[in-house]
């Protein structure tokens, strides 16, 4: 047996994707709680309606318990993560088509971007056999450093607050 093939049997498996899945979900959540002060405030163009405020608070309360779920390593979390982003990226092919035809506005082309970039790249990440491994290991325990360690959470975080404000802005426009 080669040296390289020990190595690549004692490896850990790795959760390819997860990092960038988190702050999928943590931003869309900075974005839903953005939207839904600036609604409250009157700002960005959204009507003060009280059930879409609520709507959007619920939404990213949900998004933000999917979003640590992950990081922690839950088993089923990373199918519904899966699911989630096949139906953004079926979202996102249907606004690019809006605004292939010209009949979307210009607030529309950054999210439009980030939902056929990210969304199919993180459905072919979280099924690689790898992320499930290391999903199937955790077990929901989010051993990992990179997955749980104070200083990672506080990267996710950042990135997650800079990407949602700036796409409910871009969505203003």
């Amino acid at each position: 047996m080669t040296e390289r093939v020990r190595r690549s049997e004692q490896r850990e498996p790795a959760p390819h994707g997860l990092g960038v899945a988190v702050v999928f979900d943590w931003a869309l959540t900075a974005q839903l709680d953005t939207q839904a002060l600036t609604a409250a405030t009157g700002h960005l163009g959204l009507g003060r309606d009280p059930l879409a405020i609520a709507g959007r608070l619920l939404a990213a309360a949900v998004l933000l318990a999917l979003g640590d779920g992950l990081r922690r390593g839950i088993v089923a979390l990373r199918l519904v993560q899966v699911a989630l982003m096949a139906l953004v990226t079926v979202l996102g092919v249907a606004s690019a088509a809006v605004l292939i035809t010209g009949h979307g506005s210009a607030g529309l082309v950054f999210s439009t971007l980030v939902e056929v970039t990210y969304g199919p790249w993180l459905v072919w990440r979280l099924l690689h056999s790898d992320t499930a491994a290391w999903f199937a290991r955790s077990r929901g325990r989010g051993r990992a450093p990179r997955a749980s360690g104070s200083r990672w959470i506080a990267v996710l975080v950042l990135w997650s607050v800079v990407w949602g404000v700036a796409v409910a802005w871009s969505q203003s426009l």
